[in-house]
């Protein structure tokens, strides 16, 4: 594999910004213009995306997170919906061409995703793969009960026992593989919750009381709160360690960001967000 990559921070960001950063990255990388990138980001203010082929107007509540303020972004990767709200959101951008990377999504996933499990043992969260084992956990891989990403673990998801830590999704796009993901550092559940349409109340009220035994945030599992810039430099080691990597900053040019500002507005578009 490449020995160096480069590194992106940028926190605080818009939904719809930091989308097109992801999607921008892809031609740059594409292109040669920079080398195979991890990025690593936050929210500002928190968002809601939602998966490429979702239905959005099926399953997000959208006077209530207009009310509550939070704007709807669509992803390129496929999944269900994530609040992004206190958390570290990572992305991965490298040519499918790339010395040592597999060649399935399942198994190119498990070796970045890798990265991310270093990451969390420099934390000193001892967190693993999960592998769905039984029918019942495969059958909710095919058939989700819910729209929410965080409610169930798929192939090489990350998890403490069977408590999801983290999701991650991946495409493939222009001989480029783009792969992100979302490690929560708390979440609100009742806010979570609120963005989803539900037949009645008590469908709302169990799925939120299956959800807390389904998922868990870095703050619960470290017995404190960790700062966003003490994850993404765990993670970094991470990365470091499990892919024998170093790393470089990445700027943009002038050039670089006027791309980016427009990509930005097809995310912050109506059509785009809620065409399904």
């Amino acid at each position: 594999m490449i020995k160096e990559w480069q590194v992106l921070t940028t926190e605080g960001m818009e939904p719809a910004l930091n989308m097109a950063i992801d999607e921008a990255l892809i031609g740059f990388v594409g292109r040669g213009e920079v080398a195979p990138t991890l990025r690593f980001y936050s929210w500002a203010p928190r968002g809601l995306s939602v998966g490429h082929f979702q239905r959005a107007t099926k399953d997000i509540d959208r006077q209530r997170i207009e009310e509550l303020g939070i704007p709807i972004v669509r992803r390129m990767t496929g999944g269900r919906a994530v609040l992004h709200a206190d958390e570290l959101t990572y992305s991965i951008v490298i040519p499918e061409t790339l010395e040592g990377l597999p060649k399935t999504v399942i198994e190119s996933y498990r070796m970045l995703t890798e990265g991310v499990r270093k990451g969390y043992h420099h934390l000193g969260i001892p967190v693993e793969f999960s592998v769905p084992m039984t029918e019942q956990e495969k059958e909710e891989l095919r058939k989700p009960k819910s729209a929410v990403c965080f409610d169930a673990a798929s192939y090489y998801e990350l998890a403490v026992g069977k408590r999801k830590v983290a999701g991650s999704a991946q495409v493939r796009h222009q001989g480029v593989v783009l792969q992100h993901g979302s490690v929560p550092l708390s979440v609100d559940e009742g806010e979570l919750f609120d963005c989803f349409i539900y037949e009645d109340e008590s469908i709302r009220e169990r799925m939120k009381a299956r959800f807390a035994g389904k998922a868990v945030a870095l703050n619960e599992l470290a017995g404190r709160t960790v700062s966003f810039e003490e994850v993404r430099g765990a993670f970094l080691k991470g990365f470091e360690d499990a892919l024998q990597l170093t790393f470089r900053p990445l700027e943009f040019t002038e050039h670089q960001w006027q791309e980016i500002e427009r990509l930005a507005a097809k995310y912050r578009s109506e059509e785009w967000n809620w065409k399904r």
